[in-house]
């Protein structure tokens, strides 16, 4: 199968951000574009069921000055058995000055019999902000398919005025690899990872002011607790914070990806609260 391509350009008409250039093959296809709040959203779509044997996507977005976008996607991708032949997807996003950018894609769910690989680049200015999330499970757990896929590789970088300021490798291999020990998904069935870059706080003031939005807090550094949030009790999960060279990292063990969805939409509202009163336009 050829590569699937997806050209999107977000830019200014006036004041609102808007999406100014387009373009998509099949199975790709880009939704209607809404404007919630201040901030464009944008759902990236798929005409298939799935990712199949042999498919290569490639994506590239571009965030102009100053504009504000949330991209997600429609629904979880499922990654059906590939056999030898594997799939893979490689992104390419660019976030020009001052502008913010929130990425969300659903979750990955890798069916038996799956290979797939994924990379990510965003690059960033100093003043810009980032918000980037990702969450994979342990497959059709439901199915009984937990941890039957042969090989799930997602590598993503993030650079700031082009130094690297965040790299996530991650490379699951379950024939391979133990993934119920506690160095991948101890009991848990889902990670969930979220990435955050403002552009008005420094590394420790960054990661106090996430801290201070999470009602029940998250230590400094890799020390896992039990978080309470929104007096909503998330005690079947493991969370983890870390400083990156720039921004802060967060990392999530759970049994659903609904519950790291409700964290890191927790996490998201905050930021866009920070940025309102640090006065990002």
């Amino acid at each position: 199968m050829a590569t699937a391509e997806l050209l999107m350009k977000i830019g200014l008409c006036g004041t609102k951000s808007t999406v100014t250039k387009s373009y998509f093959t099949s199975p790709l296809k880009i939704g209607l574009p809404k404007t919630e709040g201040d901030r464009l959203k944008v759902v990236l779509m798929m005409a298939s069921a799935g990712v199949l044997k042999g498919d290569a996507f490639s994506y590239r977005i571009h965030c102009q000055p100053h504009t504000k976008t949330l991209i997600t996607e429609q629904s979880y991708t499922k990654l059906f058995d590939t056999g030898d032949a594997g799939a893979a997807k490689t992104q390419i996003i660019t976030v020009d000055e001052g502008a913010s950018l929130y990425y969300c894609p659903q979750a990955v769910i890798p069916f038996a019999g799956s290979r797939f690989d994924s990379a990510v680049t965003i690059d960033i200015k100093e003043n810009s902000e980032l918000l980037f999330t990702d969450i994979v499970t342990a497959g059709r757990v439901g199915m009984g398919e937990r941890f039957a896929f042969h090989h799930y590789h997602s590598r993503v970088c993030v650079r700031i005025d082009g130094k690297p300021a965040w790299i996530d490798n991650c490379l699951l291999e379950p024939e391979c690899m133990d993934m119920r020990s506690m160095l991948f998904f101890d009991q848990y069935t889902h990670i969930g990872t979220m990435y955050c870059y403002h552009p008005c706080a420094g590394i420790a003031g960054m990661e106090a002011d996430i801290k201070a939005g999470i009602e029940a807090g998250i230590k400094a550094g890799i020390e896992e607790k039990v978080l309470q949030m929104n007096n909503k009790a998330y005690g079947s999960m493991r969370i983890g914070a870390s400083r990156a060279v720039r921004g802060v990292c967060l990392r999530v063990l759970a049994h659903s990806a609904q519950d790291i969805e409700e964290l890191f939409g927790h996490a998201a509202h905050f930021l866009t609260e920070y940025s309102a009163s640090a006065g990002i336009s």
